[in-house]
């Protein structure tokens, strides 16, 4: 029933990009002038990447106590793209605001690639 838990984080990783992607991003824009969202986002984002590192970290942890080698490289992986994401944000941040909107872009949609391939390896997990 443990060996049940790193899927469970992985859940738990999927359903939270889904959330912030499909329900707060969006709300966040259509709610509020570009310059209170972009103060929202800066402090979400950056948590957002790091509650992702933990729960990726702990189904690793957890998938090498029960020697499940694939579910446990597929959480070292989810939380080392995690941490390029969260390492990203500071560049992200100063581009956008130094008008560098061709950096931004490149960016920008790097961290949505990496946010994508997160996901699709939490869906993964459980299929294994």
């Amino acid at each position: 029933m443990l060996e049940n838990i790193p899927i469970l984080l992985h859940g738990a990783v999927a359903g939270l990009i889904l959330y912030q992607s499909a329900i707060v991003a969006p709300n966040v824009f259509l709610l509020l002038p570009p310059e209170n969202s972009s103060l929202i986002l800066r402090t979400v984002f950056p948590s957002f990447f790091l509650t992702i590192l933990v729960l990726s970290l702990l189904s690793s942890l957890c998938s090498l106590l029960y020697l499940n080698w694939s579910t446990a490289v597929i959480g070292g992986v989810s939380a080392s793209l995690s941490m390029v994401a969260y390492l990203m944000i500071p560049i992200t941040n100063r581009s956008r605001d130094e008008g560098n909107n061709e950096q931004f872009n490149r960016l920008h949609l790097l961290s949505v690639v990496i946010t994508l391939i997160i996901l699709l390896l939490s869906i993964l997990v459980a299929l294994l």
